[in-house]
């Protein structure tokens, strides 16, 4: 698929941050369709908040950077990465890249906007000498698994999850 025309993506300047909080929200919103037996998503506000912070935590040291995709100048896309060490277990690495967030636009997916994102993350990274990727993907985004697959990733580990343990645990 080639590019897509008038699509061009940047580093964004950590204290524009807040240019990616429609684009997290809709994430956010696509999560909490594909996982409808979740119990629902934080607010919108309570979810960004919490996801600026943590994003805000990882820019501040130098081995975190997001891409923003712009269309005519506005955002359509993003991908947040930072750097963590290589597995201890698996010789994989020394670091590796890890994706904390692709998203796009609802109204702009299917046009390529991520698998550019996504070369460009690849991109930079092997810029830094890193030669590894990895993300997590909600177990019920069948689409984001198959768009990952299709570029390459590989399904490797399963992450494993319960809420409400102190519920399960027996009282005193």
């Amino acid at each position: 698929m080639p590019d897509p025309p008038g699509v061009s993506i940047r580093r964004l300047d950590p204290a524009d941050l807040d240019i990616v909080e429609p684009l997290w929200n809709a994430l956010r919103e696509h999560h909490a369709s594909v996982t409808p037996n979740a119990g629902g998503p934080r607010t919108r506000a309570d979810s960004w908040a919490r996801r600026r912070l943590q994003y805000a935590e990882w820019l501040s040291g130098p081995d975190a950077f997001i891409l923003i995709a712009e269309l005519g100048g506005a955002p359509v896309g993003y991908a947040m990465v930072h750097l963590r060490a290589g597995s201890p277990t698996w010789p994989t690495s020394e670091r590796a890249g890890e994706v904390e967030t692709l998203s796009v636009h609802p109204d702009e997916r299917g046009r390529g906007i991520g698998t550019v994102l996504l070369g460009a993350v690849e991109d930079e990274l092997a810029g830094l000498g890193v030669d590894e990727l990895s993300l997590h993907v909600v177990s019920n985004n069948h689409q984001a698994m198959t768009f990952y697959e299709r570029h390459g990733l590989r399904p490797f580990a399963q992450w494993l999850s319960v809420a409400g343990i102190r519920d399960r645990r027996p009282q005193s």
